[in-house]
Parts: C-alpha cells; structure tokens; sequence
C-alpha cells in the first residue's frame, strides 16, 4: 500500500475502498425453504390433496425463511400450480399477514384456522390449502411456493382475496420475495 500511496492518492483511496466490507446483513439474501428438501423435487403423497383419489393427507408443507429486509411488517404465501387446469393454472394456497416476526410455518398450517394471519381464497373457492392433484397421466406439475416480505401491517388486508386479488392489492407494497418448486404426479 505504501508503493500505491507514493504513486496515486486517488489510486491508493480506490484500493482502500475496495477492502472495506459490506456487512453481512446488507449481504444476505431474502430466501424460503422447505425444510429437509431441496428445491424441484417431488412433493410426498402427505401434501396431495385427500379428494378424488389423489391418496394424500392435504397437509401444506413446512417452510423456513431468513428475516426480511428493513421495513418488513408481514409476510405472504401463495403457491401456484402454472400446470392446472391445462395450463390456466391453479391456486392451492394463498395466505397473508404473517407477522414480521415469524420465520417458520410447521407442516400442516396451512389448513388449521388458528393459523396466524388470514386464509385467502383458492381455486376450489375454500379457503385455506389444497394439495396437489394433478389428473392421472399427467407430466409432473410445478408448484410454485412464493413467499413475499411486505411493507403491511399483518391487519392490513381482508380476509378471503383470492391470488389476483392479493397480487394487486400488494403491488407497491412487495419488498422481496423468494420461491421454491416441488413437483407432483399421480
């Protein structure tokens, strides 16, 4: 650094800025996980749906998250099947004002009312999760599990929007959002 000091101040300012350190906070990434699974695997039968043969539990899957940015106040979760209904898709789940401070959702949440925060609507016209039921035949649908990190307070949205809904009524207030992909067959 003495050799860069003699030749170029501004050479030598360069180099020093170069070595300051972003903090890790301002590093880390916004991400969602299910817990034990990596991402675009296949869904276990105890997420199918248990209607019409589908052979599952209808239990909604676990997932982890990493603190969202500044400003956060709730979160959101929809999981979206791009695949259903011969690829005009299908909404599963759909849930919002999730308090900032929670990180985790454990297995099954998604169809117990004492769930915190609000149901939305899905595709049935229910409320609450639905699994995967993808017709016999098939190709493995994607379920698209999006979480959203929003500048809302956790009462700020009714219950009951469907994902359309939702969508429009968040825009403007999105400050991350992360996803996972499992896939299912029958």
């Amino acid at each position: 650094m003495t050799r860069l000091t003699s030749l170029n101040p501004w050479l030598a300012a360069l180099a020093v800025a170069l070595c300051v350190q972003v903090p890790a906070q301002a590093q880390e990434r916004f991400t969602v996980s299910m817990p034990g699974v990596t991402d675009n695997r296949l869904f276990t039968s105890v997420a199918a749906s248990d209607a019409s043969g589908c052979g599952g539990k209808n239990q909604s899957p676990a997932l982890s998250w990493n603190a969202g940015p500044s400003g956060t106040q709730s979160y959101a979760i929809v999981m979206h099947d791009p695949d259903g209904q011969k690829g005009q898709g299908v909404d599963h789940w759909i849930h919002y004002g999730i308090k900032a401070s929670t990180r985790q959702i454990p297995p099954g949440a998604g169809t117990k009312s004492s769930f915190e925060g609000a149901a939305g609507t899905n595709s049935k016209g229910s409320t609450g999760y639905i699994g995967p039921c993808p017709p016999v035949g098939d190709s493995s649908h994607h379920y698209i599990v999006q979480l959203y990190a929003l500048d809302l307070a956790p009462d700020a949205l009714p219950a009951g929007l469907t994902r359309a809904q939702l969508l429009e009524k968040i825009k403007g207030h999105v400050l991350r959002n992360s996803s996972v992909v499992r896939r299912y067959h029958r």
